[in-house]
């Protein structure tokens, strides 16, 4: 096992047993053994994940579930999320390479999430939206799909690969994405309540722009606290 801070594994709504535990021995393979599921779509837990795992107990009985992604990534302060898709929001792009060395240099990497989406579709778009980097995989452009246990392994290689390294990044930490998502549900409400959302139709797609942009800024908690502190002076009574 690796003696680096690990991020967290999180498989959005997987589909099959099998798969999740195919992605819990590739994590084990590289030494990572932290796994969540956003509910997954036959429950937990799965006798046909504990069988292709091959002896990956300890990632399979580690393994925590949440009904949605928001509670997943609470105590989050990264979030990435891997896709081969182009996306509309416009959300910083890293090399899995890139992104996992620079992962591995930081001192609170076990708040940082990875994001893998369904077998079928891959992540959709609430789910990029919460992410405030993509990765992807240098695979070959005209092919890109992966399936879910090789897109963990991939990841789970490379960043075993970063731990040998002597890499170490500073600055502040960015806040968790539940004091993060608080915020935005504030915001959100005070927004409606203005009259800023025209119609109903448009505002899930304002919602899913608006979380991408306060995802990428990566604010720390005093950041937040101040955001805070201008929401409440803009909406007093004067």
């Amino acid at each position: 096992m690796s003696g680096n801070p690990q991020p967290v594994i999180i498989l959005v709504h997987p589909q099959m047993g099998e798969n999740i535990g195919m992605c819990a021995r590739a994590m084990l393979n590289c030494g990572l053994s932290r796994l969540r599921l956003v509910a997954p779509r036959d429950g937990w837990p799965q006798d046909s994940a504990r069988a292709t795992a091959a002896d990956a107990d300890l990632v399979i009985d580690g393994a925590e579930v949440f009904a949605t992604l928001d509670q997943a990534i609470s105590d989050c302060t990264r979030v990435f999320a891997t896709t081969a898709r182009e996306r509309a929001l416009s959300t910083p792009v890293r090399a899995v390479q890139e992104a996992a060395e620079e992962i591995s240099g930081w001192k609170d990497a076990s708040t940082t999430a990875i994001l893998f989406g369904p077998e079928a579709s891959g992540l959709d778009g609430d789910s990029v939206a919460r992410a405030d980097t993509l990765l992807r995989f240098p695979t070959n452009p005209g092919f890109p799909s992966l399936n879910l246990a090789q897109a963990v392994l991939l990841f789970g290689w490379e960043w075993r690969r970063a731990g040998s390294m002597e890499i170490e990044v500073g600055g502040d930490e960015p806040a968790a994405r539940g004091d993060l998502d608080a915020f935005l549900q504030r915001l959100e409400e005070q927004l409606t309540e203005r009259g800023f959302f025209l119609t109903e139709e448009m505002k899930p797609h304002s919602l899913r722009t608006l979380r991408s942009i306060f995802a990428k800024t990566k604010a720390t908690e005093q950041e937040l606290k101040f955001l805070h502190g201008m929401l409440t002076a803009l909406t007093k009574e004067k």
